[in-house]
């Protein structure tokens, strides 16, 4: 008798070599695996959002700012917290501490939201591209109503019309060219006249 070690799973086998990350700007159902707060080195702070899409890709630190350095409200970060919020139907937020270091939101956990992400590329220190998500609207994952569409009995559509004009945001820095580069590259231009 043979010990079957593997069934063939068509969708497993097209899955393969495919990212298990979120890697495009776009709309997406999700749920919240971890909804962790955060202090940056400067003093902001943030929610730091851990997800996980229904296809099974995820998207780590998706950071909404909520207070500014100087420790006042950032207004923009406050509005996506409360439509998350809303949209995921949690009507207050709470710290519990998993350890010295990390203290999450509990109400988030495992709540099932939209979220609109906006990529935005980004120059790395040592000079390579990188990449990272913005939160631009979150959304109600049943009906893909915005909050205001809900509350207003209107239609979604929204989040539609956002995606139809929705880009990648480029941060990039150019890359700067030394003397020695551009000499090697156009020889004779360094020629005087």
């Amino acid at each position: 008798m043979n010990n079957i070690t593997f069934t063939y799973n068509q969708e497993a086998a097209l899955a393969a070599g495919q990212s298990a990350f979120i890697n495009e700007s776009g709309a997406y159902i999700v749920t919240i695996q971890e909804a962790k707060y955060m202090t940056s080195s400067g003093g902001a702070e943030s929610i730091e959002f851990s997800v996980e899409a229904d296809d099974g890709k995820k998207a780590n630190y998706l950071n909404v700012y909520t207070k500014k350095k100087d420790g006042t409200p950032n207004k923009y970060g406050v509005n996506i917290i409360n439509a998350i919020m809303g949209c995921a139907g949690v009507q207050q937020l709470t710290t519990k501490m998993i350890n010295a270091h990390t203290h999450i939101a509990p109400e988030l956990t495992n709540k099932r939201v939209g979220l609109v992400l906006q990529k935005t590329l980004k120059t790395k220190t040592n000079g390579q591209d990188t990449y990272s998500f913005d939160i631009l609207l979150p959304f109600i994952a049943q009906t893909r109503q915005t909050l205001d569409e809900q509350l207003n009995g209107l239609p979604a559509q929204t989040i539609d019309k956002k995606l139809a004009m929705l880009q990648d945001k480029d941060e990039r820095k150019p890359v700067e060219r030394g003397y020695q580069q551009y000499q090697s590259e156009y020889p004779g231009d360094d020629i005087p006249f």
